[in-house]
């Protein structure tokens, strides 16, 4: 999980390292109480922002209003900026460039340093140190320092308090650019690079960042809806992996690879899908129906696909598809409207038997259920053919 600047500035100024005042702003209109001259910086997950014109230098307070006004709601980097981060201009004697990332070849954390900080560092020299040479444990790290108790020119307190927040925040990336010395010999974070490992999210209840999606993409409202379903829920995934497309087909797949190659055989037989989502590791019904209200949530449906592999080793195909069918019939409820738009199936796993008996006594959907006999290849064809001519029909009109 990357983290927008201003929470990445939270982590480092709970570990005691310094950054500019600032104001974090959603609107125009709010007064801001910052010392001037500031600078404007777009909160965007992307990277040269600077470059796209998301970070602007303000003098005077009456042009302030207007600058944040220009920000709000732009695209930097095809990612439309919803927040502004107002910051103090602070005036720099001497930059850097500090980082500790994971190096995928010897399989451990690299700390990165340079006495040249700010914009176009990978066209720079940068000093790199294996963390073999930072001593771990009781739970604190410590730095081998020169005899300056420094290293590179950046204090050995800084650094070590970089190093600690890197662990103790399951950090897979914390860049400081430019960290700088100011004329009185203070030190400042003036900008914070961080990526969380979303494996360790059951380790930090504190963990509170609001959802987001990669960067350049600003998520939808179902992308958001859908990724709350799996949070503090570990019993299997439904909803973390979900993205909305301009398609008219709603789709509930599963299997890892077979969800990609399913999305490509309904788009090779002109099917359009309305989204990419998948849901795996035995999921409860609950999360299930969750899902397909948030599938469902969204105008000019013309079909529902779910697919899945011929054989589930862990899912529970009852469980599941009964959470299945709750979520249509909520979703109706809820929404007011009568899905009568073809829905095809076709699953297989642990207790198939049984849930295939179950639908096939729902009367109230038109459903369409597919065997092990039916190859991903033609389950996407019908359901192409299904849905273009639902689209065509008066149903599909309405």
């Amino acid at each position: 999980m990357i983290l927008y600047e201003f929470e990445g500035k939270k982590l480092l100024t709970d570990a005691g390292i310094a950054v500019p005042a600032s104001q974090l702003v959603t609107l125009a209109s709010e007064n801001i109480t910052l010392k001037f001259p500031v600078v404007l910086k777009a909160q965007v997950l992307s990277g040269k922002r600077a470059d796209a014109g998301g970070i602007v230098f303000v003098e005077k307070i009456e042009d302030c209003r207007l600058k944040i006004k220009e920000l709000l709601g732009s695209v930097i980097n095809k990612e439309k900026v919803e927040k502004v981060l107002v910051e103090e201009k602070i005036d720099i004697e001497k930059e850097y460039y500090v980082s500790i990332s994971y190096n995928t070849e010897t399989r451990g954390p690299v700390l990165s340093i340079s006495e040249s900080g700010g914009t176009g560092i990978e066209d720079r020299g940068v000093n790199k140190y294996q963390v073999s040479s930072i001593k771990y444990y009781a739970g604190e790290q410590a730095v081998e320092l020169n005899k300056e108790g420094s290293l590179e020119g950046v204090p050995g307190e800084i650094i070590e308090k970089l190093v600690k927040l890197f662990f103790e925040q399951d950090c897979l990336l914390l860049e400081v650019n430019p960290l700088i010395r100011t004329k009185e010999g203070d030190w400042i974070a003036l900008d914070a690079k961080v990526k969380l490992d979303d494996f360790a999210k059951p380790r930090h209840k504190d963990w509170e960042f609001a959802p987001r999606s990669a960067p350049g993409h600003t998520p939808t409202r179902g992308e958001i809806e859908a990724k709350k379903i799996d949070e503090g829920d570990y019993r299997g995934t439904a909803g973390s992996s979900y993205f909305d497309l301009d398609g008219d087909i709603a789709v509930l797949s599963s299997g890892g690879g077979v969800s990609l190659t399913a999305l490509d055989s309904l788009i090779n037989y002109g099917g359009k899908p309305a989204n990419f989502t998948e849901y795996s590791g035995n999921p409860p019904k609950e999360k299930v129906a969750k899902l397909t209200k948030v599938v469902l949530d969204k105008p000019g449906i013309h079909g529902l696909w779910v697919i899945g592999t011929v054989v589930a080793n862990f899912t529970d195909i009852y469980e599941t598809l009964t959470g299945f069918i709750e979520g249509l019939r909520e979703t109706e409820k809820e929404l007011g409207a009568k899905f009568d738009f073809p829905i095809v199936i076709r699953r297989g796993g642990p207790r198939v038997e049984e849930a295939y008996e179950m639908l096939k006594k729902v009367k109230d959907f038109d459903l369409h259920l597919q065997g092990e006999e039916t190859s991903i290849a033609q389950s996407a064809k019908s359901m192409a053919e299904l849905a273009e001519k639902y689209a065509l029909s008066e149903g599909g009109k309405k």
